[in-house]
């Protein structure tokens, strides 16, 4: 699972796609380590009926404003439906910084009951793989999935290494050895066409396979209620409705920079208050994590 600071800060971060999609995979895992895209244009494509949700996000005073510009676009962030009480107040007793929990509308594009360890580009795409899929989705049969990504990356080795290693040597050669050294091999502009190409494919794999990537991916939306520490929602076209903050104990502001997190709380609500966010303050973050668990089982009329 990742560090708690990787999950408030993932929204200010990205890796560069070649990265994500020429990924170094061992031969004994192959196809699971693939990175996946969790694109909103190919999904729609694929799913045209979209989930909205209520969801939440934690951050701090500089993730605020990196939220609000992303409100309405297509770049997705992670959220959650479930989060113990814990995590939600992380930051208020620490020289973390302030910390806020987000309520917002979004769109849904993938729902876990757990961390499924997503990877965001630098162009605000996430990625997940197979293997984290099938960690969430434990049920879920992946090996014909498995099958046709193997099958993908070969015809990918096969047509762009051929030009450079001959037939012969290409056709001999272990096609996840080659295709984690790929980026090594081949130059900017025909990377680019390759990473297309297997877009494009995977896009061709996930369609084949819908209705398996949207057991693995959607049914715990169906439930919203998990025994991990947080689940995670990967959204996107979000809108802040309200922002929750907590209320600092008078016993823990002893020092400097504790009392100097009063003054952060107050730059917090002038930012909502300029962006015409309700807010709410809570004496605890136990009541917070009971306020969301009820507002994700409200919206599935339980």
């Amino acid at each position: 699972m990742r560090t708690f600071k990787s999950y408030l800060n993932e929204v200010r971060t990205g890796t560069s796609t070649s990265d994500l999609v020429f990924r170094s995979i061992r031969a004994s895992v192959g196809a699971i380590n693939l990175n996946i895209p969790i694109s909103p244009s190919m999904f729609k494509r694929i799913w045209p009926d979209t989930l909205r949700a209520t969801v939440f996000h934690t951050t701090d005073g500089d993730g605020i404003e990196s939220i609000a510009r992303l409100e309405g676009q297509k770049k997705s962030i992670s959220a959650f439906f479930d989060m113990g009480a814990r995590y939600m107040l992380q930051g208020i007793a620490t020289p973390g910084g302030e910390h806020v929990v987000l309520e917002m509308d979004a769109d849904v594009l993938l729902s876990a009951a757990g961390d499924v360890m997503t990877n965001i580009d630098k162009a605000g795409r996430r990625w997940t793989t197979i293997s984290d899929l099938q960690e969430a989705a434990r049920l879920t049969n992946f090996s014909a999935v498995e099958r046709d990504l193997r099958m993908m990356i070969r015809e990918l080795v096969l047509k762009y290494l051929t030009p450079i290693m001959g037939l012969d040597d290409t056709r001999k050669a272990d096609e996840w050895e080659m295709w984690s050294n790929m980026k090594r091999k081949v130059d900017r502009k025909t990377q680019s066409v390759i990473i297309k190409d297997y877009m494009d494919g995977m896009e061709k794999i996930i369609k084949k396979h819908s209705d398996t990537f949207s057991e693995a991916m959607m049914s715990y939306a169906k439930k919203r209620s998990t025994d991990y520490t947080w689940d995670e929602q990967v959204v996107n076209n979000i809108k802040v409705t309200k922002v929750h903050l907590f209320k600092l104990p008078l016993e823990i502001a002893r020092t400097p920079q504790q009392n100097k997190m009063a003054e952060e709380e107050t730059e917090l609500l002038d930012f909502a208050k300029s962006k015409s966010w309700p807010t709410k303050t809570w004496d605890s973050s136990s009541e917070l994590e009971i306020y969301t668990k009820q507002v994700a089982q409200a919206e599935l009329g339980t």
